[in-house]
């Protein structure tokens, strides 16, 4: 596949999933959710075991600070191996996070009124997009388009970007802290702030690694 067949496809998804996003967004800023997302976080809400625990980890893992302490190495390495261009990739999907904070601020959704929502943000946090899966979504989305070969790419980054919707959406639903339709939300972001900026850093070379230029 040629540089510009693959930006095309890139752009495809991008379009598609912003297109989503946008109209994801129109229905989460009408005044209430609907009842099967508020059934579905109470159904999902943690208990005081083993796996709760672990849930929570994983919420932890999410949040920004020790996020970034996570992808900045990552994109370090993937600089080292494929290119400027990869590790910039890959630190661009922290930049994903100021784009899910606009669009909280521009929709105006308020979270679930749980107590792990008044214990981590108080009552007039905004909840659409969850920035936790934007920035899973995001990073598993390029990872798996730097390493997966040519001809698998962007099925890999599309297989890689559901997996870690569905880890971290169940995570931030199932805390409390987020409707269904935010994580959702949060995949189609994430979705399309990948397929954005490949597309942008001309991701496919003759050696299937990102150009350098």
């Amino acid at each position: 596949m040629t540089r510009a067949a693959a930006q095309r496809q890139l752009l495809l998804v991008a379009l598609l999933a912003l297109t989503a996003f946008g109209l994801l967004a129109v229905w989460a800023g009408t005044p209430s959710p609907a009842s099967w997302e508020q059934g579905l976080v109470a159904a999902l809400a943690l208990g005081q075991d083993a796996w709760g625990a672990l849930v929570r980890a994983v919420n932890t893992l999410g949040s920004p600070a020790i996020w970034a302490v996570l992808v900045v190495p990552i994109a370090a390495v993937m600089w080292r191996l494929q290119g400027r261009a990869a590790g910039i990739l890959v630190a661009l999907t922290l930049a994903s996070d100021l784009a899910a904070f606009g669009v909280k601020l521009l929709v105006g959704r308020e979270r679930p009124d749980t107590a792990a929502t008044h214990y981590f943000f108080g009552p007039d946090a905004f909840s659409f997009p969850s920035g936790h899966v934007v920035r899973a979504v995001a990073l598993a989305a390029v990872l798996a388009w730097l390493l997966a070969p040519a001809a698998w790419r962007l099925r890999g980054a599309l297989f890689a970007a559901t997996g870690a919707w569905l880890v971290m959406a169940y995570a931030r639903v199932a805390l409390g802290v987020h409707w269904p339709t935010d994580a959702l939300g949060g995949a189609l972001l994430g979705l399309a702030w990948f397929a954005l900026t490949a597309a942008w850093l001309a991701p496919l070379g003759n050696q299937g690694k990102l150009s350098p230029s």
